[in-house]
């Protein structure tokens, strides 16, 4: 997906027809590397954001709220001192590359007029925001600076002359007198893809794409190998889409399949199926949607992969120690063998010289067969005796030590993996700080500052219809999971889970009538589905009444212990018409 210059038309276009004459209210910086312009004219009042992130450079009206810091950045300053209380003269795209700049009247300190422009390129990592004198190109200063250890290219530096030939240096498209030369200089050997690309300012993949789709032609077809007839319908592809651009025939999409975002564009796209296409009336309007959702979307999965690599870390630290202490336990089960090597050497202690690493002896309580016994060899017969019976009653004491230590990090591995499956599950950053909260409660995190959380706020489980009118509740986390189990269910209702394996805990409410062996199955398939076995095939779901359901002794977050279960078993065909909403409508 790619902000390129078609988009940026699209958006230039909405910005002329909103800002032109506007005034600059107020200009603030939230980020680093993003400015927040409040302009107010005869059509209304504007929120512009303007972003040279490297990840996401855009421009476009918003209405979302960004937090701003206390003491301005030093940029943001200079922005108000140059432009609050401006005019907005014009707004222009540089040969549709993804370069414009905002022209402004605005009033030098000692009241004169002064023509002043804010250029911003949208250039991936190299994006930029400048601010200059518009009649001189000189530069006031930028967002980032930009010195000869940057960049060889061109320096950004205050006092500097602005130019963006030396960046831009493809045709525009837009340019009806030098298009018969870009096309005469398209490398005959690469494909009709990378030649529009390499060719045009503006252009991106997409775009190219969908000229070649229109042409009816693969975008990967070497330039050199049409024909006259497709060289003309190639011609005639781009010309059309070309025509669109210059006339400002815009129609805002994204691009949806199987429910994700997978492109936008300010045109119409032909290549894509009118089913998987969302239209709006605003470029801003789906940028706004589109960004925010993946901002959101980066936090998100920024704070879960940071929970993950948490909770792993202790995961493999406990199935480590789990390791060790079964290695010990069998041991300590196998203790008997330490004591007969005690006895035989105490009673062969006259056979045996200092110094020796091993010792063959007849087994006295085997048929006197032949045993081999490991010695220390800076150790007496006697102290070697004496070491084997320490070890004998040190193992003998260690078997009761051991089965529980065991038992406590079996309790805390099935938690870990509970948590890492509520990670998984969490689609909201309040999901992920009931996770951390959780994690802080259970000594596995430090608590941070002062941050305090509504430990009581209301929980909001997982809700599902069945075919039959049944109430169906699942948790997302292992909060919810005892909240749903514990409280919110009746003892008449029937609870769910996956059969050894974290998975959300699964209410099938009962409203007076029997349950019926259709809404069972379709609970069980939720239950299958909200678990770590979802990917596999004839999952095993146990259910029972609520009423035999009780909390775990270990006393861990969502672990629960259950008598008197049936199992059913749920295939991945049930797990598919689940995602289809074929048999249970969330």
């Amino acid at each position: 997906m790619a902000y390129d210059g078609t988009v940026l038309k699209a958006v230039i276009e909405e910005l002329k027809n909103n800002l032109i004459n506007s005034k600059v209210e107020k200009i603030y910086q939230p980020s680093k590397e993003e400015l927040i312009f409040n302009f107010r004219g005869n059509k209304g009042r504007y929120k512009l954001l303007i972003s040279a992130a490297s990840n996401s450079p855009r421009v476009y009206f918003t209405d979302v709220s960004y937090e701003n810091p206390t003491i301005p950045p030093a940029f943001c300053m200079l922005l108000r001192k140059h432009l609050e209380n401006s005019r907005v003269l014009d707004i222009k795209q540089y040969k549709m590359d993804r370069i414009f700049k905002i022209d402004f009247l605005s009033k030098s300190e000692l009241g004169d007029l002064i023509n002043k422009s804010l250029v911003v390129e949208i250039m991936g990592k190299h994006s930029n925001i400048i601010l200059i004198e518009t009649d001189t190109n000189n530069i006031y200063d930028s967002i980032k600076r930009v010195n000869s250890f940057t960049s060889r290219i061109r320096e950004i530096l205050p006092g500097l002359t602005y130019s963006a030939s030396l960046i831009s240096t493809k045709y525009n498209p837009l340019d009806p007198e030098i298009f018969e030369e870009a096309i005469n200089n398209f490398d005959k050997n690469k494909t009709l893809k990378n030649n529009l690309i390499n060719t045009f300012t503006g252009i991106s993949p997409l775009i190219s794409r969908e000229v070649t789709y229109r042409a009816n032609l693969d975008d990967d077809r070497i330039f050199s190998s049409l024909n006259d007839e497709e060289y003309i319908l190639f011609i005639q592809a781009l010309k059309s889409l070309i025509n669109q651009l210059k006339n400002n025939e815009f129609s805002p999409i994204l691009i949806k399949s199987d429910a994700k975002i997978i492109e936008f564009s300010s045109l119409d796209l032909q290549m894509f199926p009118q089913a998987e296409k969302i239209s709006y009336d605003s470029i801003s309007a789906l940028l706004d949607d589109y960004y925010s959702h993946k901002e959101k979307s980066q936090a998100l999965n920024e704070k879960s992969n940071s929970l993950k690599r948490i909770v792993k870390n202790h995961l493999d630290r406990t199935v480590k120690k789990l390791e060790k202490q079964s290695e010990e336990l069998n041991e300590a089960i196998d203790r008997e063998k330490f004591k007969i090597y005690g006895d035989l050497i105490s009673s062969n202690s006259y056979k045996i010289e200092k110094g020796i690493k091993s010792i063959e002896l007849e087994n006295f309580y085997d048929n006197m067969k032949i045993i081999s016994i490991p010695l220390d060899e800076k150790l007496s017969a006697q102290q070697n005796a004496n070491k084997y019976y320490k070890k004998y009653s040190k193992l003998k004491n260690a078997v009761g030590i051991l089965n529980n230590e065991i038992d406590v990090n079996k309790n805390k591995v099935n938690y870990l993996n509970s948590v890492l499956l509520n990670i998984e599950l969490s689609d909201s950053i309040s999901d992920l700080e009931d996770i951390r909260d959780e994690l802080v409660d259970m000594g596995y995190l430090k608590k941070q500052g002062r941050n305090k959380r509504q430990k009581n706020k209301k929980v909001t489980f997982l809700e599902y219809n069945s075919s039959e009118g049944y109430k169906i509740y699942a948790g997302k986390n292992n909060r919810q999971n005892e909240e749903l189990t514990l409280k919110f269910a009746r003892k008449s209702d029937m609870w769910f889970h996956v059969k050894d394996a974290p998975g959300s805990h699964v209410i099938l409410k009962e409203d007076g009538r029997d349950f019926s062996m259709k809404s069972i199955k379709e609970a069980a398939i939720i239950a299958a589905f909200n678990s770590s076995l979802k990917n596999s095939n004839n999952i095993e779901v146990d259910y029972t009444l609520k009423k035999n359901v009780k909390r775990h002794p270990a006393k861990m977050p969502g672990l629960v212990s259950y008598i008197n279960y049936e199992t059913i078993v749920i295939s991945d065909k049930d797990l598919l018409n689940l995602q289809s909403n074929k048999e249970v409508v969330n």
